[in-house]
């Protein structure tokens, strides 16, 4: 196999939350300003910034609404850290069973 067929999967994603608290500095925004901007609890919003909260289809649409960057951007970050999530625990429950 050649260095071209080695698919991408780099050590790191980017968190929605992290996305997210640099849009709404942009923008000048409190969590709570986009949380009354998007119909959201402000629980909701608070969960995403700290990473605790999967970013959905109906919340990724209120965020494109609001925000400006594609609801299938905002998907697609939610779902590249989840899966980087994943990978990190494969990976430390095969080095504590070693």
């Amino acid at each position: 196999m050649s260095a071209t067929d080695t698919p991408f999967c780099p050590d790191y994603a980017a968190a929605p939350g992290a996305i997210l608290k640099e849009y709404l500095q942009v923008r000048n925004l409190s969590p709570a300003d986009l949380a009354q901007l998007c119909g959201q609890p402000l629980a909701r919003v608070q969960g995403i910034l700290a990473g605790e909260t999967p970013v959905d289809s109906d919340t990724a649409q209120q965020f494109e609404r609001v925000l400006g960057l594609a609801a299938y951007v905002w998907l697609g970050i939610e779902e590249d850290y989840r899966a980087h999530l994943a990978r990190e625990k494969t990976r430390s429950e095969r080095v504590g069973a070693a």
